[in-house]
């Protein structure tokens, strides 16, 4: 009966020795596992980037950047909480893919997965870019070099390139007259022949088979009802007395008569603040001195609006030869057939001129 006692003595602190090890073993796999959670939850659910703005952000990455730029530039921003999670997670999940280029617009608390898979796969926001009124091809680049990632050097290059000018049946004197305004979402990536490629797909859309057909009926190319408007554009904002401008000048250009045409000579002078020309504007030696030289500039004086595209292409047919604007400065004009009467008209305007000091 002892020996037996002693033998299960034995086998109970054997079976305590095995239910420890047990117990062990369970235990050393519940930490491993809550510490793979934790260490899992860290990597892909929990926010790290921009959690402390708790607002949108934008977020650009550049053509060629790295993970390291990225993070750089994150940490640059403040967007970044926990830097070795960020590393680690990119380790993981990157999966040997790169940032993509392009505009990120970044909402508060966003996990590293989540932000790595949006860059890895360019799951970017698209950019509203928009031309509008400018006078010279190299502002267009300029202009457009702040809403894209193009610089405006390779943009300028683009737009004058030989292709591109015949591509638009322009010289590099009426390059403007490729631009219409217009306002599109794009990739803020896009690179410099892409644009121009947007550039055209604009040109088009606007000078669509209606709008060619009117110019046919008139006797224009739409590079030269395009120059034709920018003029007219600057003489008033009144459409109806748009067309009634485009129908003098398209009388005086019928009749052989030079355009003369005030805001043609403030272009010739690249000075736009002159409020009155004077005799000594007019002495200017400049294709655009429509003064001194008969029919169109060269090239547009500015970028167009669309109504003043359409206010020449349907202009007033009338017999007026000759324009003032109006003595009570509503930004219209009196219009005369005959020169006397255009200098009746004139003299009322300069006298008013005079009265209020403009110079």
């Amino acid at each position: 009966m002892r020996k037996n006692t002693k033998n299960g003595s034995k086998k109970s602190k054997s079976a305590s020795k095995s239910h420890l090890k047990i117990s062990l073993i369970i235990f050393a796999v519940i930490v491993t596992l809550g510490t793979i959670g934790i260490v899992a939850y860290n990597l892909l659910w929990k926010p790290n980037i921009n959690t402390e703005s708790g607002k949108y952000v934008s977020f650009y990455v550049l053509q060629g950047d790295t993970w390291d730029d990225v993070k750089v530039k994150l940490d640059s921003m403040g967007l970044i909480k926990h830097d070795l999670e960020f590393t680690n997670a990119v380790s993981v999940f990157a999966n040997g893919e790169m940032p993509q280029c392009g505009y990120y617009s970044l909402e508060p608390n966003i996990s590293n997965r989540s932000f790595i898979n949006r860059l890895s796969y360019g799951l970017s926001n698209k950019m509203p870019v928009e031309i509008k009124m400018t006078r010279y091809t190299r502002w267009v680049a300029r202009n457009l070099s702040r809403q894209v990632a193009a610089d405006s050097a390779s943009l300028y290059r683009a737009f004058m390139a030989d292709s591109t000018l015949h591509k638009f049946g322009v010289t590099r004197e009426s390059s403007l007259a490729m631009f219409v305004r217009f306002k599109r979402e794009v990739n803020w990536c896009t690179d410099a022949d892409e644009m121009v490629n947007i550039v055209y797909d604009e040109y088009n859309k606007f000078w669509n088979d209606d709008r060619r057909a009117k110019c046919y009926e008139i006797g224009l190319t739409p590079i030269q009802a395009t120059i034709l408007a920018s003029i007219v554009e600057e003489e008033t904002n009144d459409y109806d007395d748009r067309r009634m401008v485009a129908g003098v000048y398209m009388n005086r250009m019928r009749r052989g008569m030079p355009l003369q045409s005030c805001p043609t000579v403030r272009y010739a002078w690249g000075d736009f603040s002159i409020k009155r020309v004077l005799k000594a504007h007019l002495e200017i030696d400049s294709p655009y001195n429509t003064y001194k030289y008969q029919g169109l500039p060269p090239g547009p004086i500015r970028i167009p609006s669309e109504r003043a595209i359409d206010a020449v292409l349907n202009y007033v047919h009338h017999n007026y030869y000759y324009m003032c604007a109006k003595s009570d400065f509503s930004g219209v004009h009196d219009y005369a057939t005959t020169f006397k009467e255009h200098s009746n008209n004139a003299r009322r305007y300069q006298r008013q001129l005079n009265k209020r000091g403009i110079k």
